[in-house]
């Protein structure tokens, strides 16, 4: 099964990963079973079957304490209300699939309802398969909004709000041993105006067209191992680049070459590393070498831990900024400690290099508990912790630095 090495942006990447669970067509991802993502009999919500199409609607409520929701010095803290609907839907078919996801997240900020926000994502994927062959297609849209308190991100009052407009393509074609998969993606960013110090200002330069076209090419040393190459080839257009301002247009290739290997289901090695190539239209090009990486240990069956690293080349939010370097690592732990019950901690560390000069430090502290009641109901307790570092992109300026503490009690009920 393929696995994803790099989107065209890092906030992109996330949002799609976050947003859309595992199971629809043309994104989803196998990241091997967990402790945390396998199936539990008799906990599981059933969902509604309507002909051979299954539907899972779920909602989500959590009521919690935001320590610092503007990410900025000083912090002002606020209660705050999350209400997420989601609906799932996918075929049971035992040839070709067809699934969707559709999710709304209203987060509203009782002494602070500057920072509050709606969120929402929709997704459509499916696939065919064509003897050994399978070609899948999905779509998807994003409204998401971006704060100060992520690493890279501008020095603003309330959150930015942006939209992404994805659509990808691949193809699998299997021979013997051999897997070859031409890819292809093109996607729309727009951006709506800031707010810094108080005063409106357009985001317009980050709007941007980006599309990419590559090959992944896979050889089965076993059942659930692989040799794996990836070639891909990145563009990047800025339409709305201001008169007088450099553009921040580029065209990117990269080279990766890795593994994907699970043994006796005590543990899994995804790696790939490589290279990448910049040319920017007004800007030195930049080489650099990037990765990524996963490691998950089950030493039992109730207890997984799984490691995380990565680097990218991405963009910079900042007007005459080309990009930075972003290097990140995270360690994971979840263990049931009952059959319902099941305990998460994490950590994690992320470093902006910026390609103008100066640089950004980022960490991420999380604990969490999740009671599966029964099948139809699940409460969640958890605590993050966030703080930055370094508050320049060359001469202009970042978020940060600060800390941003976050607690939530989740109760989500799913059909």
């Amino acid at each position: 099964m393929a696995f994803s090495v790099f989107a065209a942006a890092r906030a992109g990447a996330q949002a799609i990963a976050t947003l859309f669970p595992e199971g629809v067509p043309g994104f989803d991802v196998s990241p091997g079973v967990t402790v945390r993502s396998r199936l539990r009999p008799g906990l599981e919500p059933p969902g509604l079957r309507i002909g051979s199409l299954i539907v899972r609607p779920a909602v989500e409520t959590s009521v919690g304490y935001d320590g610092n929701p503007s990410g900025t010095v000083p912090a002002e803290g606020s209660w705050l209300v999350r209400t997420q609907p989601s609906v799932l839907f996918g075929t049971d078919w035992s040839r070709h699939a067809l699934g969707g996801f559709v999710s709304l997240t209203d987060t509203r900020y009782l002494d602070t309802p500057a920072q509050s926000r709606t969120d929402g994502s929709a997704l459509l994927g499916g696939a065919v398969d064509l003897g050994r062959d399978r070609w899948s297609l999905a779509v998807a849209h994003l409204a998401q909004h971006q704060d100060a308190s992520q690493v890279g991100a501008l020095p603003t009052d309330r959150p930015v709000s942006f939209t992404i407009d994805t659509a990808r393509t691949s193809y699998a074609a299997s021979f013997g041993r051999w897997t070859l998969t031409p890819a292809a993606e093109i996607a729309r960013w727009r951006f709506d105006a800031a707010s810094v110090a108080g005063a409106t200002v357009s985001q317009a330069y980050r709007d941007r067209l980006v599309s990419q076209g590559g090959v992944t090419l896979r050889y089965a040393l076993a059942p659930r191992r692989e040799l794996v190459a990836v070639g891909r080839v990145v563009g990047q257009g800025y339409p709305d680049t201001p008169i007088g301002q450099p553009s921040q247009a580029s065209l990117a290739t990269q080279l990766l070459v890795g593994i994907d290997y699970e043994a006796d289901a005590l543990w899994r090695l995804r790696l790939l590393v490589g290279g990448e190539t910049r040319r920017f239209a007004a800007y030195r090009s930049h080489d650099a070498l990037i990765a990524e990486a996963e490691v998950a240990w089950m030493p039992s069956g109730l207890t997984t831990i799984r490691g995380t690293l990565g680097r990218s080349v991405e963009d910079a939010a900042q007007e005459g900024v080309s990009g930075y370097t972003y290097t990140s690592g995270r360690l994971t732990i979840d263990h049931e400690y009952m059959r319902e019950l099941v305990l998460s901690a994490s950590a994690g560390l992320q470093h902006a290099a910026f390609l103008q000069g100066g640089s950004q430090t980022g960490y991420t502290i999380g604990l969490g508990a999740t009671w599966m009641v029964n099948r139809l109901m699940r409460v969640s307790a958890t605590y993050d912790l966030r703080g930055l570092s370094g508050g320049h992109a060359g001469t202009q300026a970042t978020a940060g630095p600060s800390t941003h503490s976050l607690a939530l009690l989740t109760v989500r009920f799913g059909l």
